[in-house]
């Protein structure tokens, strides 16, 4: 495994937000057994993200494929989706009007790159990564550290924002498996989050897609 596995500046690459975004990455694709065909670059936030695509496409010696990833957060995909657009604008990209269901794949003709778009956590609703893995908690037990989440937020001892309520949920289930508050991508190969789920397979598809 390379040293720094989320600084990766090879032909085929994913562009991420964050670190966790990067290990859920890995983690899923050593579960279903991916081929290695790309690395993973963690941008720091979606600006970064966004930043990044655009520099590389202009670079001389550009990427042959470059996914992204990026949370719809508190807006509807399109929103998210038409961000996107308006920063590529310039770069002759034909997009459909929505996002892909089954994750997005561009192919422009000259010599520009393939690029691929996943908006967390569905390509559909609002929300983000962590909505994206709470589809692989155990359903009793997240119910659970959801209602204990609302009791804390009803006696008002949480700070967290409203947009990262799902954050909130899936951390308190994590903490209360074995080991206690395993990082996310961690949390995959342990199985304390179980990623035979019908999203991940089709997010782990669109990356086979894109990529070979």
């Amino acid at each position: 495994m390379m040293k720094k596995p989320c600084k990766h500046k090879g032909k085929k690459v994913l562009l991420v937000e964050g670190k966790n975004d990067c290990h859920v990455v890995l983690a899923l694709c050593e579960h279903f057994k991916l081929p290695e065909t790309f690395g993973i670059f963690e941008c720091e936030n979606d600006d970064g993200v966004l930043k990044r695509l655009n520099a590389m496409i202009l670079q001389p010696d550009p990427p042959e494929t470059i996914g992204i990833i990026l949370d719809a957060d508190d807006s509807e995909a399109t929103g998210r989706w038409q961000q996107i657009q308006h920063k590529i604008r310039d770069h002759e990209y034909i997009f459909p009007d929505q996002p892909d269901v089954d994750g997005t794949i561009l192919e422009e003709n000259s010599d520009k790159p393939t690029i691929g778009v996943w908006l967390m956590p569905d390509n559909r609703k609002p929300g983000m990564l962590e909505d994206f893995l709470m589809e692989m908690a155990e359903t009793n037990a997240l119910d659970a550290a959801s209602q204990c989440v609302d009791i804390a937020k009803e006696k008002d001892l949480c700070t967290f924002k409203s947009s990262h309520l799902s954050k909130a949920v899936i951390h308190t289930y994590l903490a209360w498996q074995d080991e206690p508050g395993r990082p996310l991508g961690q949390a995959i190969t342990a199985h304390a989050l179980k990623p035979d789920t019908p999203t991940a397979t089709l997010f782990v598809k669109w990356l086979h897609t894109l990529f070979t």
